[in-house]
């Protein structure tokens, strides 16, 4: 039986004939009226690491409004299906189009104050969300008040728990560490380093140091620091480029010795902020520098 039966499907998201991740539904359970939002793969059609990443989104249910609540997930020979609660909103990416080039400052010390509650959450669980980019993010207003979401724990971990799993990583936004499947390693710094490219393509509208081909796109994630761009405030580069901090590699990592490679990504991390509250510090001090037409872009 399909697991999808008991629902009425009100919208689909994304692409689905091009999904490599399963099917994202908004839908309406029959018997309750319900609103919810279901992850379906079918196992017969899909890779095993597409599996393993819904049974790992699964793990991780929160009390905190702003994280997921899993309602069920079930699972037979053929399907699995993750419930979980409807988050309202709209990506990160499309409500930074909305805003005005001298709004954009507050926003992010706004936003980022905001990402912080939820992240205490996170860092009491000892959870590294290891997914962080524009579609994962859902920003709302209530009362004029900011509200987000962090969705998609499908990559998460939590800390000393090193999971056996296959490389995988979001292209574009992960960290070194990340890239090169070090899981030891990941810690909050590694959010942070994605929150830092995030925030360049925001600005940008396009993610740095890109390449079609994609071993050499994480060569130059691995090579390069980040850039600088003509779209971005001087001093707000300056942030991003400590937030994106790394190790720039002259030889390929699988060349190195593994605590040689492990020794040079924990320099990399060094460079980082450690938390996300020094961040938005640097954000609220260039709130308060008062020229707001100095970050307009």
């Amino acid at each position: 039986m399909n697991l999808l039966n008991k629902y009425n499907i009100l919208k689909t998201y994304g692409n689905q004939k091009n999904r490599k991740f399963g099917s994202v539904f908004l839908v309406e359970e029959k018997a309750t009226g319900s609103r919810v939002v279901i992850k379906f793969i079918n196992k017969v059609t899909s890779k095993e690491l597409v599996i393993q990443q819904l049974r790992n989104e699964s793990k991780f249910h929160f009390s905190c409004p702003s994280l997921p609540q899993v309602l069920d997930f079930v699972e037979n020979e053929e399907e699995l299906l993750l419930i979980t609660a409807l988050k309202e909103g709209i990506s990160i990416n499309d409500y930074w189009k909305k805003l005005k080039g001298r709004e954009r400052i507050g926003f992010l010390h706004e936003f980022l104050l905001e990402f912080e509650e939820i992240y205490k959450t996170l860092r009491k669980l000892n959870i590294v969300h290891c997914d962080i980019k524009p579609s994962n993010i859902l920003i709302d207003t209530v009362d004029g008040k900011l509200k987000i979401a962090l969705i998609d724990f499908g990559l998460s971990l939590k800390v000393g728990e090193e999971p056996k799993r296959d490389l995988i990583f979001p292209l574009g936004f992960a960290a070194p560490e990340l890239l090169l499947n070090e899981l030891d390693l990941i810690d909050e710094r590694s959010d942070i380093f994605a929150m830092g490219i995030l925030i360049w393509r925001l600005y940008t509208n396009q993610l740095p140091l890109t390449h079609p081909n994609p071993s050499i796109f994480t060569n130059l994630q691995l090579t390069h620091p980040l850039p600088e761009h003509s779209s971005i405030p001087k001093r707000v580069f300056k942030v991003l480029a400590k937030m994106c901090g790394k190790h720039q590699f002259k030889l390929p990592p699988n060349k190195l010795a593994a605590e040689k490679r492990k020794h040079l990504l924990r320099e990399g991390m060094n460079l980082r902020f450690n938390y996300f509250h020094e961040v938005i510090e640097e954000f609220e001090a260039l709130k308060e520098k008062g020229s707001w037409w100095h970050f307009t872009t």
